[in-house]
């Protein structure tokens, strides 16, 4: 069985458009997102319809919790305020409503799903360190914990000999690694922050017993001109250039 996993669209249509078209090539059976649909881009409602629709798994975001008004922008940039401002006033009911449906975390077989982290997932920390991996992975107890939020993809290994390291490849044969675990951002589709602009998600394959990222490229020009056009702060339309 093959499952990809999104992370972090941010409302950019084209970007996950152009995932969901590379996912419909890779013969995937089922589609998980850890959310953030929302904030940043000028698509929200097209965006939560597609996830809506194609993700029967899907994990509730800071910024998809800011946008209903059930977390304070007390913590967030002022680019990022500005993004949920616009965001709040432009969802529509049915995007609503399915926002205010979704869990913070979920376990599914040898997987924990989550957006920010397993420890306190409402509380939103970040996992920027292998020691604030170390403290995480006392927090799930299944063979893999699969996270979003920092927009950066990392695959995080604890040995069978509890040694914690990152792995250093884009894919990852976890079959040949006995006894081990993983805590694995599958970094962003709409807003990558790894100085590579090209979408990213991640495919585990469970026959195969490997998880492996894929980058998809996507028209950042027309999400561009999509935000400028409802007056996005200039620093959130330059940065889907950067990768930043």
């Amino acid at each position: 069985m093959k499952t990809a996993i999104i992370s972090d669209i941010h409302a950019n249509l084209e970007a996950l458009q152009a995932v969901m078209d590379d996912i419909g090539s890779q013969s995937v059976d089922e589609i998980v997102c850890l959310g953030d649909v929302v904030g940043y881009g000028a698509n929200p409602n097209e965006c939560v319809a597609i996830v809506n629709k194609q993700c029967p798994v899907t994990i509730l975001g800071n910024h998809d919790a800011a946008a209903l008004g059930n977390l304070s922008t007390e913590h967030f940039n002022i680019h990022a305020k500005v993004a949920i401002e616009w965001t709040a006033e432009h969802l529509n009911t049915q995007a609503t409503t399915f926002l205010e449906g979704l869990p913070l975390a979920k376990n599914d077989g040898n997987r924990t799903y989550v957006h920010a982290t397993p420890y306190e997932p409402k509380m939103w920390y970040y996992i920027t360190s292998l020691e604030e991996a170390a403290f995480n992975f006392q927090f799930f107890s299944t063979q893999f914990c699969f996270v979003g939020h920092t927009h950066i993809p990392i695959i995080i290994v604890l040995d069978k000999d509890k040694e914690l390291y990152v792995h250093q490849e884009e894919s990852v044969a976890f079959g040949e690694l006995d006894n081990a675990r993983f805590l694995i951002n599958v970094g962003s589709v709409g807003q990558p922050r790894d100085h590579n602009p090209a979408a990213c998600y991640g495919i585990v394959d469970s026959e195969k017993q490997v998880f492996a990222y894929r980058r998809v490229t996507y028209d950042i020009k027309k999400a561009q001109s999509k935000m400028k056009k409802i007056r996005m702060p200039e620093f959130l339309v330059l940065r889907l250039e950067e990768g930043r």
